[in-house]
């Protein structure tokens, strides 16, 4: 006789399986925990990384940006310096121009060899019958002189009167006139009375081709010789010239424009 089991032991399960069910069924919710939370940490870092990736894509712009700026700001220095470097060629160029303008014009003080002449009124007694401005120096006697000078390659002249140490001498520029007035002789606005000193600078040999110009041999020498004014030359290896002191200026006349 078969024995049946009652109905009740079909839904009986073992301790051993309830067991494994609840930790699987904890494993399960602890992954999908994980699962979940992986998926919302990943989500956070690529969030953040698109922000740090977005900063940096901005700062790397900022970056070539300021590189522009700086670049095109030493472009502009580089621009103001060859400019400042040209103006301060220019400006030396015409300093240089300047200073030989006024050299060649008087205007300045000069230093180089030369020659001297002196000249002075005659001691001889004036014979009876002859006029006595036969024997002093006379305006054309000075200004033989200088045109002497001048054609033997004298690039600078000095006039001094009085024979006195200290009198200023009168540096002829272009605008220097020599007249006689009455005993003494007017140069630039100086009044100057003999013994007449001249000084000139020069090239080697001024003080030779001076004694040797038509202008001394033909004038100045027979006046020499036949009223004995005192006369007395030397070249010299080193001159001081000092610098016209006067007014250049001219009042009517203007520079002439260029025009194209």
């Amino acid at each position: 006789m078969t024995r049946r089991r009652p109905a009740s032991s079909r839904f009986v399960r073992p301790q051993w399986a309830i067991s494994i069910a609840g930790a699987l069924a904890a494993i399960g919710f602890v992954g999908a925990a994980q699962w979940n939370s992986s998926l919302a940490r990943q989500e956070f870092i690529t969030s953040a990384q698109r922000v740090l990736i977005t900063e940096a894509e901005q700062l790397t712009r900022q970056q070539e940006a300021f590189r522009s700026e700086i670049e095109l700001a030493e472009e502009r220095v580089r621009g103001f310096q060859l400019r400042d470097e040209g103006s301060r060629s220019e400006m030396e160029a015409l300093s240089a121009e300047l200073a030989s303008a006024r050299l060649a014009a008087g205007l300045g003080a000069v230093r180089g060899p030369g020659a001297i002449i002196e000249i002075a009124d005659s001691q001889r007694p004036v014979p009876v019958g002859e006029s006595a401005t036969n024997y002093i120096v006379l305006v054309d006697d000075m200004r033989d002189v200088v045109t002497a000078l001048w054609a033997s390659g004298a690039e600078a002249i000095t006039i001094a009167g009085g024979g006195a140490d200290g009198v200023p001498a009168e540096r002829l520029v272009s605008t220097t006139s020599i007249y006689g007035v009455g005993s003494s002789i007017l140069v630039n606005t100086a009044f100057l009375s003999p013994p007449f000193r001249f000084e000139a600078i020069g090239p080697d040999g001024l003080h030779e081709r001076f004694l040797a110009h038509p202008t001394y041999l033909a004038r100045l020498q027979p006046r020499i010789d036949a009223y004995g004014l005192q006369f007395a030359s030397e070249p010299r290896d080193d001159l001081m010239l000092p610098a016209f002191i006067g007014n250049t200026a001219l009042r009517w006349g203007a520079p002439i424009s260029e025009r194209n």
